[in-house]
């Protein structure tokens, strides 16, 4: 209710800008939605800007979006030509929890998560890595962990460009 009496508030001017940082955060499911609605509503007459982690809000609300760190923009594209373009790059492999330091030493390692008691890593490779990797449909949390890795739009800040490993 405060996230939507602030929007009230904000609208009185009619505001041709609104920007909302963690706009959905806290809301639980049903209101999420209603809340994205209404935002996305407000885009059809105002530029909206969004600051959010959470992807799902970006994939659902957002026509264009920038990742940013340190200050630095290191991708600005918009959310399913992104995850386009990553078409044939994302592999992914279940390991076990102990093999995983090994498989981040030979692969670019994008993500992992726990899965069952073990690992589901997902890596960045231009073509098929081997090895028991299977390609994966890549979505936009893919593509935020490409391009923080450095592996996909510009190099994040203090980080060396990683050699094509085989």
């Amino acid at each position: 209710m405060r996230q939507r009496f602030g929007v009230a508030v904000a609208l009185l001017g009619n505001p041709r800008l609104l920007i909302v940082d963690e706009p959905t955060a806290g809301l639980d499911p049903a209101e999420r939605v209603r809340f994205l609605n209404l935002l996305s509503e407000l885009g059809e007459n105002s530029v909206v800007i969004l600051s959010t982690h959470i992807v799902e809000d970006v994939s659902e609300l957002c026509t264009r979006m920038a990742i940013i760190n340190q200050g630095q923009i290191l991708l600005e594209a918009e959310p399913l030509r992104a995850v386009e373009d990553l078409q044939g790059r994302v592999w992914r492999r279940l390991v076990e929890k102990s093999a995983l330091p090994e498989v981040e030493r030979e692969y670019r390692v994008i993500s992992t998560k726990l899965l069952s008691g073990r690992t589901l890593v997902h890596v960045y490779c231009e073509q098929a890595p081997g090895a028991g990797f299977e390609p994966v449909a890549p979505d936009l949390e893919d593509v935020y962990f490409s391009t923080m890795a450095g592996h996909y739009g510009q190099q994040p800040v203090g980080q060396p460009e990683k050699a094509a490993q085989a």
